[in-house]
């Protein structure tokens, strides 16, 4: 029996956020000045069995102003090629989503040093432990919008991974 690294993704990733939580200051990074979207203060959670699903369900708010940032929006752009929604959490402009990918962990890497950036998001912290790559990111030093992604060897074993994207709007 092989045992599962479900569990230990989801150990790692909530450590990546506990830190980026805690602060740090990166004083080489830029600043992203672009408006922010809207909060959605809307709560549903779908933590079935996946059916297929690539992408969020949820709608994309691209207004501007307001203290929170397009978490749909951003989360839409980081859906892992080649991948099957496993869960999905949606509360108060924060997602956390789960995939399976078909793709290697080492080429889930490259994917995401090129779209987190793309996303608009700066990159303050990066992590590669045993196969397990993880990115901690933000719209700007100090921002409340951000999120990371953490992408493991699959659980289901072979060469494919498992993947967990949060992204919280803030404010």
């Amino acid at each position: 029996m092989r045992p599962t690294r479900l569990p230990a993704v989801i150990a790692v990733s909530l450590l990546v956020l506990l830190l980026a939580a805690c602060g740090g200051n990166n004083p080489s990074a830029t600043t992203d000045n672009g408006g922010g979207g809207g909060n959605n203060p809307s709560a549903t959670s779908d933590n079935g069995g996946g059916g297929g699903e690539t992408s969020p369900s949820a709608t994309t708010d691209n207004g501007g102003g307001g203290g929170g940032g397009d978490a749909a929006g951003v989360a839409a752009d980081l859906v892992p090629p080649n991948s099957t929604q496993v869960s999905q959490t949606n509360a108060e402009g924060t997602l956390w989503t789960v995939y399976e990918s078909t793709d290697s962990p080492e080429s889930l890497k490259g994917f995401y040093e090129s779209a987190i950036p793309q996303t608009g998001m700066h990159v303050y912290s990066t992590t590669n432990a045993d196969n397990t790559y993880s990115w901690v990111f933000a719209q700007s030093d100090g921002s409340e919008f951000g999120g990371s992604v953490t992408v493991a060897p699959s659980s289901e074993g072979g060469s494919g991974s498992s993947v967990i994207v949060f992204v919280a709007s803030g404010g």
